[in-house]
């Protein structure tokens, strides 16, 4: 069904039709939207295994271990950076496996980190109402809260309407989706309810391309994680598949606390607390 549906928007055989995916994340940072909307089809790879640190590359070439933000995401206090973090029983499981602990009431201290941050910003009266509603759903598991912030997050920077929480799915984001003008993304898809299994140990390469042939993709579209990680273009270039390497830097924008300085790639949330849609939408692109 869904290859019906991306041919579509894309039967110009000369147009690249490009897929990128990520893990779920909590109110994710700027970049992930950037990949998810300069994209035709994003998918979530909420079935991947839970990790609270990934190996990222540094300026050197170096690979450093830093937060995965799968249950982490960082905004801006007064004193700088501060991170929310989501507790979950530590087991070793996918993401939509992993269950989240609420036994320290971390929902009432995040929305009260998040009032203290952002209650003088400029959306703050029409943006934390939503973002409470959200956080005071009880969630089965870290991928069910992750995507449904993820999906408040894309909508944010789609609409200035209202949005209705209880109403927020997948399928009502497809549905606005091809109506927007601004991004080049028209599809989102949850990996876990595609016909494409997990990836095996060390068959990375394998299972992305299965899910570009699943969604009709001829293009991949990658951040530099996992280009150092794993990726291999040579790989994607036998099963014709073109690769593009994220390139996106965070321009500065208008944020609180400016004694701080500015902070780039920050959570969602702040970008959408301080600006309008139009620049929201700019920062992104």
């Amino acid at each position: 069904m869904l290859r019906v549906i991306f041919k579509k928007y894309f039967s110009d055989q000369s147009i690249k039709m490009r897929l990128s995916g990520y893990q779920p994340q909590y109110f994710p940072r700027l970049h992930y939207f950037n990949r998810a909307l300069d994209s035709d089809v994003f998918e979530i790879s909420d079935y991947i295994q839970y990790v609270r640190k990934h190996a990222y590359p540094t300026s050197s070439g170096k690979l450093k271990r830093g937060k995965s933000y799968q249950s982490h995401t960082p905004i801006k206090l007064a004193a700088g950076v501060f991170d929310l973090s989501i507790p979950v029983h530590d087991q070793i499981l996918p993401i939509n496996k992993t269950q989240i602990s609420y036994s320290d009431n971390w929902v009432n201290k995040h929305l009260a980190s998040i009032e203290t941050g952002y209650r003088k910003s400029t959306n703050f009266s029409k943006i934390y109402p939503e973002i409470e509603v959200l956080l005071k759903k009880k969630y089965t598991n870290l991928a069910s809260l992750t995507i449904y912030t993820i999906l408040w997050g894309l909508l944010r920077l789609l609409t200035d309407e209202n949005i209705e929480i209880e109403k927020l799915s997948v399928a009502s984001v497809n549905m606005l989706l091809p109506k927007n003008k601004v991004f080049r993304l028209k599809k989102i898809f949850i990996a876990s309810e595609s016909p494409v299994p997990p990836p095996d140990k060390g068959k990375a390469n394998d299972w992305i391309i299965a899910l570009c042939k699943y969604a009709n993709a001829d293009e991949y579209f990658y951040g530099g994680t996992s280009g150092s990680a794993y990726m291999d273009l040579d790989a994607f270039k036998k099963a014709n598949i073109t690769t593009a390497l994220q390139d996106w830097h965070c321009q500065v924008y208008s944020q609180q606390y400016k004694k701080v300085g500015f902070i780039p790639n920050l959570s969602i949330i702040d970008l959408v607390m301080n600006l309008p849609l139009q620049d929201r939408q700019k920062i992104i692109r």
